[in-house]
This record gives structure tokens, sequence and C-alpha cells, in this order.
């Protein structure tokens, strides 16, 4: 430990370049740590429930048992409403004084101005959970409200709009926020349980638990009390988790890969410069195991103090993207995280072993060989590597073409998962492949500057020479390039092809949609009865999963689904395989060409599916159409959908007119809040999804480029200052400063060039592929300038990290530099 202390502080740069390594790997490892360790156990504080001891809510959730493997599960994107069984057994449960149904009913209350103001509305019943506390007035009684003082005084008239025309009500009283009627009809949302005097809120827990089981309930509803009341009262809380798990897990595992990639190429760099020290040692008795003691103990001085540094700035980054995720709704507002050591402890561990493992692999040749080969060997870089590196790095770059071909045969709307893989598996197996590839590469630019000037033939005979270097101040560059550019351009491609396909099926003239939220779907009965209006057709967007219970790994498969009616063929331009859209009524389902060869369904056959709140249904399949990115793969009548969503409305009505009709006018005054825009104003679910999606990504990979590009810094920094000793010998056998300065003006360029141009090949191949598969041109969509902004930045970096190092360290006397070395 005491010649790992002396080498820390005489070789500082190589240590503080390996130190902020680690330092950002423990910093994002924790971050990632903190996240999915919320996603298991953490949640949403409840709100309205909180008066309430124990919470039941329906199951949301959807599995089905397999063999000899883990049941797989799909979560339901809607509310789903608990079962009369469930609650006739809670209430028969011994312990239980009082159960309070909650039911709730998205309403849009038309305020005197005009405004459509969006909320929920309960049944004053309600309130026995958590207490509302009246500002005036009293309770709403039948056709009376209590509604937010801000909207209506007592004794007003409001209008209000559930899933019809608005309706009068008389304002009874006012309260800080919220509305209330005096009853509402439907399932209830959740149940409240009070306890009978003497029982604790976990005892009552325990019995309703046990008395849904003992009636065989218990997969039909859950059972919550404390912190966990907020999944049921707030349906985006467990959707939260649930994102927010696949999410971090995801890109935990990308951090970690990226984290281990940086820190042992960081450390194995170190080494490396550091060989003919090791076999200096090697000279003078010190044995294998010393050597390997001595770089373990270096190892622990570095990360263990990047991680007594870098667990606080983990915990408060992964608040940072907590707030990101809740900013840009991939998660809910107010989303508490769970904070403990294991994240830390997890980041401290990988980080260790990443860093033992390339010291211990990158100092293994040295120490075994002979001293006198080693030093030797120190002398002059050994070009060639070894055979499992070969074979390891072309396996990589294999399976990356082999993922661009994957782009070819996948699902479109699975197209960019093989994409982005391609770009990091590339840069991987280029990175361990890249002693070979530089030697290539800089024996062909090298052809060209061999008859230039002094400067550029010793740049060439460099750049040749030391093939190793290059490759370790190369890789960074690349990735930067390569896998941000490939990650920014693939979710822009899907989110133009998604939109460009949804626009290109619409035929519809006008696009009905309502201010508060939705719209009724009853609008488009009132719609056909426009003159001018040939048809129209409610859009109601939700989730399916169906099931294939032959398929022994994946049963389930979720999907987009949009509800319509049998008019689809007048306002929708989806090309029809087998069957016909006029029979979609009742019992029937339209798949798509992709959804019915997975599920290996035909015209004709029955299909199992779950609908967004749990419903199973049966339907059979009338029409099998060609799959579009906008309109999903399941097709279904929107009075089948409408009573299984959360707020019971259409997300729009497309309405197709005669030549030269003008309803539009017409159509704004079917109802209060209506907005009429043409089929340009069409939004469909998946355009919301994959602009989270690609904020998401955006800002994951801006905090993951943010860190590459500090290894990138730090890398080319140590490369540079540790060729002092070459720069000082140049000097004393003629090389003047400026020629020193003009060979690593010329170096860089090298090295700059070749990495914009690896980085640009590695992300142009899969991307090319992906445009062509879903937009039939060559060229990704989306901005040229973020291209160019992540080379510019790419290309600064490189410069700025070789020649400013490179004119501090050329400064000196070259005597001066080589008694320093």
């Amino acid at each position: 430990m005491k010649i790992a202390w002396q080498s820390v502080r005489s070789h500082r740069t190589s240590f503080v370049s390996a130190f902020l390594a680690v330092l950002g790997g423990v910093v994002l490892i924790t971050a990632c740590g903190v996240l999915l360790q919320s996603g298991l156990f953490a949640g949403i504080a409840p709100q309205r429930y909180a008066g309430a001891p124990v919470v039941v809510g329906a199951t949301q959730s959807v599995t089905v048992p397999v063999e000899d493997d883990i049941d797989p599960v799909e979560w339901l994107p809607e509310r789903a409403l608990v079962p009369a069984s469930v609650a006739s057994a809670v209430a028969a449960t011994p312990g239980v004084r009082e159960v309070v149904p909650d039911t709730s009913v998205s309403a849009r209350v038309i305020t005197s101005s005009g405004e459509v103001v969006g909320m929920p509305g309960h049944g004053w019943a309600s309130t026995k959970i958590t207490p509302v506390a009246l500002r005036s007035g009293t309770a709403p009684g039948v056709g009376e409200v209590v509604l937010s003082a801000s909207l209506a005084p007592v004794g007003s008239s409001v209008r209000i709009a559930t899933d019809g025309s608005p309706a009068e009500y008389r304002v009874s009283g006012v309260v800080d926020s919220g509305l209330y009627f005096a009853s509402v009809p439907g399932g209830a949302a959740a149940l409240a349980v009070f306890p009978s005097p003497g029982i604790s809120d976990s005892e009552l827990a325990d019995r309703v638990s046990k008395s849904l089981a003992s009636q065989g309930l218990s997969s039909r509803a859950v059972v919550k009390s404390g912190v966990d009341r907020g999944e049921v009262e707030f349906l985006s809380a467990a959707q939260s988790r649930l994102v927010l798990l696949l999410v971090s897990g995801s890109f935990s595992g990308f951090v970690l890969m990226i984290v281990i990639f940086v820190v042992a190429s960081t450390l194995s760099l170190m080494v490396h410069q550091r060989r003919r020290e090791i076999a200096l040692l090697r000279a003078v008795a010190a044995t294998p195991r010393q050597i390997h003691r001595m770089l373990a103990g270096e190892v622990l001085v570095v990360t263990g103090t990047a991680v007594a540094i870098g667990v606080v700035p983990g915990y408060l980054l992964a608040y940072s993207l907590r707030d990101g995720l809740a900013g840009i709704g991939v998660i809910a507002d107010g989303f508490v995280l769970s904070i403990g050591p294991v994240p830390a402890l997890a980041a401290a561990l990988l980080c260790f072993g990443a860093a033992r493992i390339a010291v211990w692999s990158a100092a293994r040749r040295g120490v075994r060989v002979s001293p006198v080969e080693a030093l030797r060997e120190s002398t002059v870089e050994r070009p060639e590597i070894g055979r499992a590196r070969t074979i390891t790095g072309c396996v990589l770059v294999g399976l990356a073409l082999v993922s661009v071909v994957a782009v070819i045969f996948v699902p479109a709307k699975l197209t960019v998962v093989p994409a982005g893989v391609s770009s990091l598996l590339a840069v991987i197996g280029l990175a361990l492949l890249g002693p070979r590839l530089m030697a290539a590469l800089t024996q062909a630019v090298g052809a060209r500057l061999h008859g230039g000037r002094v400067s550029s033939y010793l740049a060439a005979a460099n750049s040749s020479a030391s093939s190793r270097r290059l490759a370790a101040a190369v890789t960074p560059l690349v990735l930067t390039i390569g896998f941000a550019t490939s990650q920014f351009y693939t979710q822009s491609t899907l989110i133009d092809a998604t939109q460009v396909q949804a626009r290109a099926a619409t035929v519809a003239d006008f696009v009905v949609t309502g201010q508060g939220g939705g719209v009724s779907a009853s609008l488009s009965v009132a719609a056909r009865g426009v003159p001018g209006v040939v048809a129209a057709s409610p859009l109601v967007a939700t989730e399916v999963v169906a099931i294939d219970r032959s398929a022994a790994k994946e049963p389930l498969s979720r999907s987009t689904a949009y509800g319509v009616d049998s008019s689809v063929a007048s306002v929708l331009r989806l090309p029809v395989i087998s069957g016909a859209f006029s029979e979609l009524r009742g019992d029937t389902v339209a798949l798509s060409s992709t959804e019915a060869s997975w599920l290996g369904k035909r015209v004709g056959d029955r299909v199992e599916l779950v609908l967004g709140d749990g419903f199973a249904t049966h339907p059979r399949v009338v029409a099998v159409f060609e799959g579009n990115l906008g309109f999903g793969d399941v097709l279904l009548p929107a009075e089948v959908v409408l009573p299984h969503t959360t707020d019971r409305l259409a997300d729009a009505i497309l309405v197709s007119a005669a030549p030269n009709a003008d309803v539009a006018p017409a159509l704004r005054g079917l109802s209060p809040g209506v907005t009429v825009g043409d089929r340009s104003a069409l939004s469909v679910a998946q355009d919301n999804q994959l602009e989270a999606n690609a904020w998401l990504n955006r800002l994951l990979l801006g905090l993951v480029l943010a860190y590459v590009a500090l290894a990138s810094a730090t890398t080319l920094v140590t490369v540079t200052t540790g060729r002092a000793r070459e720069f000082a010998l140049l000097r004393l056998v003629g090389g003047t400063r400026r020629q020193i300065a003009r060979m690593l003006r010329t170096e860089t360029v090298i090295i700059v060039g070749i990495a914009v141009a690896l980085g640009t090949v590695v992300a142009a191949i899969p991307l090319t592929v992906l445009s062509l598969r879903l937009t039939a041109i060559p060229l990704p969509s989306g901005t040229p300038w973020v291209f160019a902004g992540i080379v510019a930045a790419t290309v600064l970096t490189g410069v700025l990290s070789i020649r400013l190092p490179g004119r501090r360290v050329t400064r000196a006397h070259p005597l001066h530099a080589l008694r320093a070395e």
C-alpha cells in the first residue's frame, strides 16, 4: 500500500483520469440503483384515501400461468372496477365496521365564460373516506353538485357533461377543489374499509386478505394499507412503478455496460503507459504477485476515494432524474423515491470489480514474461492482440450486423431496438479490434503523409507504430458520435414515420376534439345528422392484451387498440388484406397482419383479448389489414371499448364530408368546447407516447454522453501527457518545438478524422436500413443540425484534449522532461 500511495502521487495525471472515470461510474450506477429500487418499493402517498385505514382495489394486471417459468404479467392501462363479489366479501369480513365505495365519472364543467374544464366527478358519499370541508352551502341532492369555488358560486347553475350532452346542475355548495355529485352510477374504483373498535389497521388488512383468499377472490382484488394506498388511488402510481422498473432496469444494464467499458479502458491505458515502470520493477526482483498486489492497492485507493465522493451526488442525481421523468410525463408527479444503502454498495462493488479485473488483465502480460522481455516490450509497442480479444471483437461486430438485418424482419414498432443495439455492439467490437483496425487505417493514411513535411512523416510513423495508443484515443470519440447519432435519429425516424403513416391513412376531412381532454363518442351520431356529412366515426384509444395459450414462453402480447365503428373505411384508409371493416360491430375485431401472424389467426377465428380494464372477451376476427404505426394493431367496435376505458370518452371524432360541403360551423355547434380541425390536427395516441419516449431517451442519453465525453477528454489528456518522454527524445535528436507541434496537429487530424468516419459509419448503417424500412427513404428523419452538433462537440473535445496538454508538455526543456519522467 505504501508503494501504491507513492505511485498515485507520482502518476497524478493517469490516476486523475482513472478517478474521474470511476467517479462518474459511481454516480451513474448509484442513481440507476435508486430508480430501480424505487420501482420495486416506492410509490405515491395517498391523498383522497388518506382517511381510509385499508383500501381495496381491483387487480390492475393480467397473468397467464406457464409451466416451469415465472408467470408473465401485463399491466392494465385503464381503471379496473372492483367486482361486486369482492365488495360483498369485504363487507362480510369480521371486524369490518363500514365499507365506503368510491365511485367516479369523467366530467367536463362548462363555465359561464364558455371554458371547458375537465375533472373527475365523485359521489358525495366518498367524502366519508377523507372528509371534505364545505366553504359554504350544503351537500348535493338530486340535480345538484358541489364544486370548486373558482368555477361557480352557490345557488348558480352550471352545465356539466359526462358521457353525453351537457346537463344543468344547481350548485348547492362549494369546496376548495373537486367536483361532487349526489351519487355516481357504476362500479366502484376502490373500497375504503373502516375497522371495528379495537382492531388495528394491519389486522384489518390481514383479515380482509384472508377473507378474499378463502372465497377464491384474491386474484381479483388487492388490499393495501399505509403508503401503498396511493397505488390504488392513483392509477399512475402502479404504472409509474412499472415504467420506472422497466426504464431503470434496461437503462441500468446499458449504463453498467458503458461504465465497465470506460473504467476498463481507462485503467488498462494507465497500466499500459506504465509498462516500462512495471518491467523495471520486475528487473529488480519484484515478483508477479507483488506487482499485482501493488496494482490492487492503487485500484483500492482510486476506487475508494471515488466511491466516497460519488455516492452523495449519485443520490442527488436520482432525485433530478425523478423530476425529469415526471416533467416529461413518464412517471406521475409526487412519486416518492426509495432511499437505501444498497445502490451505493452495488456501485462500489461493481466499479471496484471492473477496475480490478481491468488492471489484472492489462498487467497480466507484463508480469508473466521474463523481466528482459518485459523491458524490450516496454520500449516498442506490441501491435498484435490476443486471440480471445480478436474472437470476441469479431463476434460483437457480427452480432451488430445481425441486429441490422433484424431491423428488416421485426415488427415496425420494434425496429428501433435492434437499430440502437447494433451501434453499441459495433462500437464495443471495434474497440476490441482497435489496435489491428487502427494499424490498417493509419497505414493507409500514412501512405499519403510520408511524402510531406517532417512533421507529417513523424505523425504517420507514430500513428502506425502506436496503434494501441491510437485505439485508446479514438474509441471514446467513436462511441460518442456513433451511439449518440444512432439513438437520436432512431427515435426521430420512428416518430416521423408514425405521424406520416397516421396522416396518410386518414381520409376524414375534419377532426373533432374536445377542450376538456376528450369528446363524447355520442357526438359521432349527432355529426351524421349534419347536412353534408358522409360518415363519422369515434376514435377511442386504448390498449389490449392478447392471450395465446398455445405459446409456452410468451402467451401475452400488449398492443395499441382503437375503438371505431363500421364506417371506419370512410374515414381511414387501412388496406384490407382479407375480410371487411363493414362487419366490425358487436363481438368482432380487426387485426393487423403483424398481429394476426403473431397470434396465428385468420378471418373467422376467435381471439382471446383482455380489454384495458381487465374485461376478457373472445371476439371473432372479421378483417385483417395492413399494419399502420399510427393506428396500432387492433380495431374494435367503439361501443365495446368505451365502457372499459377510464374516462368513457373518445379521443376524437373523424368526419368525412361531401365535396365542397362546409360542415365545420355545424360541427362546432354540436357541443360546447368542441374544436374542429382538418386531418393534420389528428394526434394519435402513439404520437404522445413516442414523444415522451423520445424525451426519455434524450434525457438518459445526454447523461451517459456527458460521462462518455468526460472519459474521452481524460483519456486523450492521459495519452498526450504520457508521451512526455517521446517528445523530449525528439527534441534531443534535433526536432524543433514547431515540428512537434505540427506533428501533434497532424495526429489530431488523424485521430479525429478516423473517429468521425468510424462513428458515422457505425450509426449510418442501421439508420439507413431503419429509414428504408419505415419511410422508404434512406435518410433518417430529424434535423441534420443535431448530427452536426454531435460531430462538432466531439471534434472540439478531441482537439482541446490533445492540443492543450501537448502544448504544456512540449514547453518544458527536454532534459527536465526526461528527468521528471
